[in-house]
């Protein structure tokens, strides 16, 4: 008798580390995190290009306290028809751009084509958000997509609201019809230039 009353303590304590242990993973193992993003740049101009990542939190873009920063190097020179991947990390806020032998750019991407990009923003701001702004000057045509979210694209200056801000337009377009906005999580992109 005390053995099968022993055996059932056993199996009780069991089930019952077995249950607390399942409780206190189940949190960390459902739990999705933003993490940090690959982006795949493309070069399909004729002639190689320099591009560059740059934090814009506080300066173009409201969003401070919580954007992180890119500190990796740069993509550097990319030939034609070559590409290069860096990881961005999760909250960036910022520009990606490149300069070619015939433009020049500012600092952070001014007088040139960018894409611009709000990640991980959570509730405050579409999770993902991304645009090509030629506000500060058009230099070359580019694409955005993101895995499984809306690819945008401009290929000149006169490029509709629809696919990027244009040149001088500091009005958003009205309704910043040309931002796009993807779910949360640790999407790949891809920057394509001269599509």
């Amino acid at each position: 008798m005390m053995n099968i009353n022993f055996k059932r303590v056993i199996i009780g304590y069991l089930c019952a580390i077995f249950f607390v242990t399942l409780s206190l993973a189940a949190p960390i193992s459902f739990r999705r995190s933003s993490g940090d993003h690959t982006f795949n740049i493309v070069n399909n101009c004729p002639e190689s290009i320099t591009v560059y990542v740059k934090d814009t939190k506080c300066g173009y873009s409201p969003r401070c306290s919580d954007a992180s920063s890119y500190s990796a190097a740069q993509p550097g020179a990319i030939p034609a028809g070559g590409s290069a991947t860096v990881t961005i990390p999760a909250s960036w806020v910022g520009r990606i751009y490149a300069e070619s032998s015939s433009s020049s750019c500012g600092a952070t991407g001014e007088d040139c084509t960018v894409g611009e990009f709000n990640l991980d923003t959570g509730d405050t701001y579409a999770q993902q958000a991304y645009d090509i702004s030629n506000i500060q000057g058009f230099t070359q045509a580019m694409s955005i997509s993101l895995d499984g979210c809306d690819e945008v694209a401009c290929s000149s200056a006169s490029c509709a609201c629809t696919d990027a801000y244009p040149p001088g337009d500091e009005t958003g377009c009205g309704n910043d019809s040309p931002v796009r906005a993807c779910g949360a999580g640790a999407i790949p992109a891809t920057i394509t230039f001269c599509p």
